[in-house]
């Protein structure tokens, strides 16, 4: 995209090249891979020839003879910036990167301190457009880092309505940056119903402010929404969460509130859920199908500022994505936490729990958030489940925060509470990451 990168686009077109031929099937080179031997011929014939015991490679450009799927798989390995550059390469390369499932914009790598910031904004952003319009085809997703003046200007209006209404995006993430200093977060101003599109599934806002929700209506086809330091007020936003009705995931970072009131979260559909807000005088919860409420720095005004931090998990042990999605959000999470409550799942489903080596308990979880916590409650907790175990015992052995680990079996039937005597014994013998650790079952 960029000029001063265009010099680099032969050289790195001459190293895929080598790259490639070195896998080549039947090929053996030599031992030393810069004796002049190993340059490449200029012959036309497509044999290979010997020279004493080394072998000479014709100079054929056998990558451009791929078919488009795999020149595709090397794109996907470059930034847009030089995948785009690719087009100077010849006339085969002139049209691949326009099937590129994503695009990836920074403007802030583009920068040059030498240049007036103004010009630099404006220039980058029209090559932005550019490379948005010559791309044909549907993106899965798209990122754009980009400076407050095409907030301003309607830059960014027209790469939304491009990609999502045009380009048929899938997962749209729009950041907004500003230079050597952060600003305040900018009024986006858009038309109603914007991010209402069929094939739009997933929003990632940062650094905005929202004054209506406009260009939330009728959001039926959102699925995920991920707001990140965002201002607005408490009924915008309680406007923009119900119209969005199909959400299953929705993660909000929101600061700055000015007026009070209640941030409500009615969604039977959610599933996941992480709040960062502050102003609020409280928050409601209603999600009938939410399987992880993650809440971090929820500063509450009719409270002396009550900062708090909670997890509540609901996870199926014998659900491989269940299982799998408890681990991310375990290992993302950057701070302490006051209390972690994992409820199990029952699936009449027993597991007979072995007698597992430390090592292997530690490397079925890692180190995740265990060093982190100071409180665990396990609700319905099967004494002979295997991974239960495994987990009940990784908070035991890596909690060096943790002051008390807490079973709770009032739901489970009474010949499953038997088994519950012998795990705790086996936990307690277990070396303790803190050694006041209180283990106890009710």
């Amino acid at each position: 995209i960029f000029p001063h990168l265009l010099r680099t686009s032969h050289l790195f077109f001459s190293r895929i090249v080598v790259k490639l031929k070195t896998s080549l099937p039947l090929m053996s080179l030599p031992q030393n891979p810069f004796t002049s031997s190993t340059i490449p011929s200029m012959k036309k014939s497509p044999s290979l020839e010997k020279e004493g015991n080394q072998m000479q490679i014709e100079n054929v450009d056998r990558i451009s003879e791929l078919p488009d799927d795999m020149l595709l798989k090397i794109l996907k390995s470059l930034s847009t910036e030089k995948a785009v550059q690719t087009s100077l390469l010849s006339k085969r390369w002139e049209g691949v990167w326009k099937q590129m499932p994503y695009l990836f914009f920074d403007m802030k790598n583009a920068l040059k301190v030498e240049l007036p910031l103004a010009e630099q904004s404006h220039f980058i952003a029209q090559l932005i457009t550019k490379v948005i319009n010559n791309h044909s085809g549907n993106l899965e997703h798209c990122k754009i880092l980009h400076m407050t003046p095409q907030t301003q200007d309607g830059t960014l209006e027209t790469w939304i309505r491009s990609l999502i209404h045009v380009k048929h995006t899938k997962y749209l993430e729009l950041k907004r940056f500003r230079v050597n200093r952060p600003g305040r977060a900018r009024v986006l101003h858009l038309p109603p119903n914007i991010f209402s599109h069929p094939m739009l599934t997933s929003l990632l806002l940062s650094q905005y402010q929202f004054e209506s929700a406009h260009a939330f209506n009728n959001c039926n086809n959102l699925i995920i929404l991920k707001l990140f330091k965002i201002k607005v007020e408490v009924d915008v936003l309680n406007t923009v969460i119900a119209s969005c009705p199909s959400l299953k995931m929705l993660v909000l970072e929101i600061f700055q509130n000015s007026r009070t009131g209640c941030l409500k979260i009615h969604n039977n559909n959610l599933k996941f859920v992480h709040l960062t807000c502050t102003g609020n005088d409280n928050v409601e919860v209603s999600a009938a199908l939410l399987d992880i409420l993650s809440i971090h720095n929820v500063k509450l005004k009719n409270y002396f500022m009550v900062v708090f931090a909670t997890l509540a998990v609901n996870v199926d042990m014998m659900n491989p994505k269940e299982v799998y999605m408890l681990k991310q959000v375990l290992d993302a999470w950057a701070r302490d936490l006051q209390i972690l409550q994992i409820f199990f799942k029952d699936n009449d489903i027993d597991k007979k729990e072995g007698e597992s080596s430390i090592d292997g308990i530690q490397n079925k979880w890692g180190n995740c958030v265990f060093d982190r916590v100071k409180s665990v409650l396990l609700y319905n907790f099967n004494g002979s489940d295997e991974d239960q175990f495994a987990l009940a015992a990784s908070f035991v052995i890596q909690g060096k925060m943790m002051e008390s680990l807490t079973i709770d079996t009032s739901s489970l039937p009474a010949y499953k509470t038997l088994a519950i005597d012998t795990v705790v014994a086996k936990l307690m013998k277990l070396p303790k990451g803190n050694k006041n650790l209180n283990i106890k079952y009710i």
